[in-house]
Parts: structure tokens; C-alpha cells; sequence
């Protein structure tokens, strides 16, 4: 058993971390047992290391971070308070076999609304700490994230989760030593597949190493994933596999009477082919091994592993099932927070580009299509998941700096003057100077300044040329030009699709991308 001189696996923890303080935007502070120094600080803000320049402003810091630690010790459990600067911060205790191993301080966060009241505050703040700089905090706190106390909570009761699976495994893995170094891989895997719970990574190709290790552990002839439908847990669909699927028919349809068997186990279970007659099972298999797990208490997922017959499941095939299963539910339940994330965040983007295309009565939808079809052609040329979110945004932003245009200009329905024309050609730099201001969209705004550059260096608002112009903004022309082509306008007629990639074709080389045009098409050619 791991005793109570157990130590943190710091880098594997830092790695997730990291992940958690780009998504939220909060200050995440890892202290091991017993000291009263961070091991590391991650997400850090402009407006806390301001504070600290000063000695009655890194004093108060301190006292604020031990009197949470001291209480959370004290407590052995999570305590949420606000600091001396009125943000909000919570400790989420890390024990293992009922001893405490560690302490995160989760922290940084604006509590509510920023109150009239705590801006006065932050100016009375500022001159008893000494700053010289007047006025800095109240800049600074706005860049820090809002969040209320419940999703305080829940980011710890998350935390939490994630820290005690990984530990589990851990001590599972110590107790079964002498065995598991005969299969070094495996026990690397072990140790290591958490840092694959970032989201921007592909947490398919996690589920297929976890299927990878649990093959060669249990001899099995393949292994695969399913996951109880949302709305009927009794209809299972695959997510992954690795090998042969067991079943007849499409690889992602679990036949009903084989997700009834497996539905109805509510613990590890070898399922063994009803008869040799069997239609919805593959001959060569004859027994499953099915491993229910639970993603947070949301849905319920089996981890299966399949053979022509098996003799045997011992009790340490079991716990190398039960770890994996585990690692898997930590990996699914990080993938679904990240999407609620990424759901609120493009909701809130569709919503502002919403309202912007408002402004013309003639472009409504017209940047959630230009995103669309953005994302199309990327996916279609192979690029990673990472790119093609960052895409989608820029495509959804692409047409932000309109909200600086007239809008006796973007509503006029007959042909522009030179003038109108003009400050219509300024809406690319204003909207990438507005959006510069925040650093989450650094690699986009170069995308949304040239997205009006031609291929020829004709092109506004810098005549930038071929390769000079960014990936990003040579995408979103195409996709931009190609609906504007297939839109209706009170000066023109829409163009069918087959005549909107004929112009397309026409103007690659000198206006467009050509081999963008070409991934454009072929990804349209096989939508439709």
C-alpha cells in the first residue's frame, strides 16, 4: 500500500492544470503537504502580481493564502472565502488513504458582479499597499473571470474527482508492483494517460491507446467503448473500438438484444454467446467482458473487451479493467466540460455575430456560414481540432468590425459611392483593432484583418500577397465569397452553388487561394 510518504505526481498534475487555468481563466496554486509554498502557479493575473510589488501588498496576499490553507487543514475539506482584495478563491483538499497528501487553491475569481462598492475598495486598496500606479487595479480586475460561488464549488468537486481517480490508479498500480513491471509499458500508460484530459487534444486517439493497453493485458481479440444514448440508457452506441466489433451490421449500432445484456450489467460481468445461432454476434467471438462505469452521474459508459471463448478473468485483470474504465470516465467527463465550455463560449460568439449581421438585412446567418464552411475546408485539408476551433471563432468574428460601419452604408440597397466604399473597406482593421485588445483571440485577428486580401496582392487593407496573407484569412475569403455569391442582394441575383465554384475556380490564382478553392469544392462536393 502507498503510505502516508506518498508524493504528488507534480508534472502529470501541472499538465492538467494547465489545461483547467486556459479554459477558465483562474489562478490554480499547488501546495504539497505540509508547506506553505506553492510547488507551482498557473493562470496567474496582472492584477494579483501588481499587489505583491509592494511589501504591505505581498503580505497581505500571503495572509490571505495561509489563513485558507490553515482553515482547509483544519477542516480537511474545502473552504471558499474571499481574499483581501475581495476575489474569490476555494481550497480543495488532496488526500489518499485517508491522508493528506496536498492542498489546491483555486483562486482570482470575480465573485458577482464588480459592485461600486468593491471598486471603491480597490481604490482605498491601492494607497494603503503603496502602489504608485493609481487606478491599475481597477483595469486589472476586469480581466479577471466572473464566476459565483456554486460554480466555485463545482470546479472543486471536479478537481477533486480528477485528483482521486489518478491517485487510485496509482496505489492500485503499487500493489500489483512485482506483476506490472513485467509489463512496463502498461504501467507508463498508467501514469501518463491523464495528461491526454486536455481538451485540445484528440481524446479519441486516448480511448484507443486505453483499448491499445487493455488488448495486450488481456489477451483479448478487440476492445471497444459504448455509451448509453442520452435519452434511453437501455440504447447503446459505440464510441470507439479497436479491433473487431463482436456484432453483425454498422460498427457504431449496438444490436438491441446485445445492449440489453450489457445494459443489465451492473458490475464487471463475462457475457457469454447465448447460442452458436446467435445472429448479432460475429462467430468468432464467443465471450465479452462489459465494465460499467459512470461519467460524473450523467451517463453511464461500458468498457468491453472480446474473445473466441475466455477461461479465466482473475481478480488482477479485473483491477487493470477497473483502472482503465476509470481513466476513461476522467477522460469522457473532461471531454463534456470542455464541450459545455465550448457551447457557452460559440453561443455567446453566434449571438454577437448575430447581432452584427442584424445590422444588413441581407446577410442574416451570414457568419455562421462563413464559419461553417471555414471549418469545412480546414477539416478537409487535415487540420488539427486545436486550428479548427480557433477557425470557427474567426469565422464567426470575421465581419465584427462592421459594428464601426453606418448603417445608412450597410443597408443602402443600390450601389455604393467611392466614399461609402471606402469606409466599407475599413470594417477588416476595425474589427481586428477592437479584438486585439483581448489576447484569447491573438491568433485569430491577423485572419480577420486580411480576410480581404487578394491572392494577386490587389487585395485590402495591406495589398498583401500569396503565402503573405494568413492561413486563416485565405480560408475565410473563399467561404465569405462563396456565400455572399449564393445570398440573395437587392443589386443581384443569387448564384446556384454549381455557378458560385465555377467563379470560385475562375478567380483562384489571382484572387483566392487556388489550392484552397480546390479543398473548398471537394468538401462541398461531398457535404452535398
Amino acid at each position: 500500500m502507498i503510505g502516508p510518504d506518498m508524493t504528488l505526481p507534480v508534472d502529470e498534475i501541472r499538465t492538467f492544470l494547465g489545461s483547467l487555468a486556459r479554459i477558465t481563466g483562474l489562478r490554480f496554486s499547488l501546495f504539497t503537504r505540509g508547506e506553505n509554498h506553492p510547488s507551482f502557479i498557473l493562470g496567474e493575473k496582472s492584477f494579483c502580481m501588481k499587489l505583491r510589488t509592494t511589501i504591505a501588498g505581498d503580505k497581505r496576499c500571503s495572509d490571505s493564502y495561509h489563513s485558507l490553507l490553515n482553515l482547509a487543514r483544519d477542516t480537511k475539506g474545502n473552504v471558499f472565502d474571499m481574499c483581501h482584495a475581495g476575489l474569490g478563491m476555494i481550497t480543495v483538499p488532496l488526500t489518499m488513504s485517508g491522508n493528506n497528501v496536498g492542498t489546491l487553491v483555486i483562486s482570482q475569481a470575480v465573485v458577482g458582479d464588480l459592485s461600486d462598492e468593491h471598486l471603491r475598495f480597490l481604490r482605498s486598496l491601492e494607497e494603503e499597499v503603496g502602489l504608485e500606479e493609481t487606478g491599475f487595479l481597477l483595469e486589472a480586475v476586469r480581466e479577471n473571470p466572473q464566476f459565483d460561488r456554486s460554480r466555485m464549488k463545482n470546479l472543486a468537486h471536479f478537481v477533486i474527482a480528477q485528483f482521486t481517480e489518478k491517485l487510485v490508479s496509482r496505489e492500485m498500480l503499487e500493489d500489483t508492483t512485482r506483476f506490472l513491471l513485467e509489463k512496463y509499458e502498461e504501467l507508463m500508460f498508467l501514469y501518463t494517460i491523464t495528461e491526454s484530459i486536455s481538451p485540445d487534444r484528440e481524446y479519441r486517439k486516448t480511448l484507443s491507446v486505453i483499448l491499445d493497453k487493455g488488448l495486450q493485458k488481456l489477451s483479448a481479440k478487440s476492445g471497444f467503448f459504448v455509451l448509453a444514448a442520452m435519452g434511453d440508457a437501455r440504447e447503446l452506441v459505440a464510441l470507439e473500438g479497436y479491433g473487431d466489433y463482436p456484432w453483425e451490421g454498422k460498427p457504431d449500432e449496438v444490436p438491441k438484444p446485445l445492449s440489453e445484456l450489457i445494459y443489465q450489467c451492473r458490475g464487471p460481468a463475462v457475457i457469454i454467446r447465448p447460442s452458436e445461432t446467435s445472429p448479432e454476434w460475429k462467430k468468432e467471438l464467443g465471450a465479452l467482458l462489459a465494465y460499467p462505469f459512470e461519467i460524473k452521474n450523467f451517463r453511464r459508459g461500458y468498457l468491453i473487451f472480446a474473445w473466441e471463448n475466455v477461461e479465466r478473468i482473475g481478480e488482477i485483470e479485473l483491477k487493470f479493467a477497473k483502472a482503465l474504465a476509470n481513466q476513461a470516465a476522467s477522460v469522457l467527463h473532461g471531454v463534456h466540460l470542455y464541450r459545455e465550455l465550448a457551447d457557452l463560449l460559440f453561443s455567446t460568439l453566434e449571438a454577437l455575430s448575430s447581432s452584427i449581421d442584424a445590422k444588413d438585412p441581407y446577410t442574416h446567418g451570414h457568419s455562421r456560414r462563413v464559419a461553417d464552411f471555414a471549418v469545412m475546408t480546414a477539416h478537409a485539408m487535415g487540420y488539427s481540432p486545436k486550428f479548427l476551433t480557433m477557425l470557427k471563432i474567426a469565422g464567426l468574428l470575421h465581419d465584427f468590425g462592421k459594428i464601426g460601419i453606418a448603417e445608412g452604408i450597410l443597408t443602402k440597397e443600390g450601389k455604393l459611392t467611392d466614399g461609402e466604399r471606402e469606409s466599407m473597406m475599413e470594417h477588416p482593421a476595425i474589427g481586428a483593432s477592437i479584438l486585439s485588445k483581448f489576447r484569447a483571440f491573438s491568433n485569430i485577428v491577423p485572419g480577420i484583418r486580411h480576410h480581404h486580401e487578394r491572392f494577386d496582392g490587389s487585395g485590402y487593407p495591406q495589398g498583401l500577397a500569396g503565402d503573405e496573407i494568413p492561413l486563416v484569412g485565405r480560408i475565410i475569403s473563399i467561404a465569405d465569397a462563396y456565400d455572399a455569391m449564393t445570398t440573395s442582394r437587392p443589386y443581384r441575383r443569387k448564384m446556384d452553388s454549381n455557378e458560385a465554384q465555377e467563379e470560385l475556380l475562375r478567380h483562384a490564382n489571382d484572387q483566392f487561394d487556388p489550392r484552397m478553392v480546390k479543398a473548398f469544392i471537394q468538401a462541398l462536393e461531398k457535404r452535398e
